[in-house]
């Protein structure tokens, strides 16, 4: 998983593009929200993983989890992209976490 940056220090350009479906031939685009409770874990055993890039957005709260093997922490205001197949998981903070995401590429059921 990674960090985007939704306004980079010293950035040329005030628009900043996250995801371009043009470079994906067949994409498509799921979006939704998802709020969790506090200490949640997603999924609730095990690893998620799915064919499509997954961007979010932290809107509130904080995760902590695993992703491509790497441990991550990520708060409110922060935006994350897991690659299409990367194996993840997350935990929500003791406040819970609101979040904002996106599903692009080969998006499945």
């Amino acid at each position: 998983m990674r960090k985007l940056p939704l306004f980079p220090l010293g950035a040329a350009e005030p628009v900043q593009t996250l995801l371009d479906l043009a470079a994906m031939p067949n994409a498509a685009l799921r979006a939704g929200s998802v709020k969790l409770s506090p200490n949640q874990r997603v999924p609730a055993e095990g690893w998620s993983g799915h064919s499509a890039e997954e961007l979010s957005l932290i809107v509130s709260g904080s995760l902590t989890g695993v992703c491509g093997g790497a441990e991550f922490q990520a708060g409110a205001g922060d935006v994350t992209l897991i690659p299409a197949g990367e194996q993840h998981w997350a935990v929500a903070g003791s406040d819970g976490a609101e979040i904002f995401w996106c599903w692009f590429g080969e998006v499945d059921g």
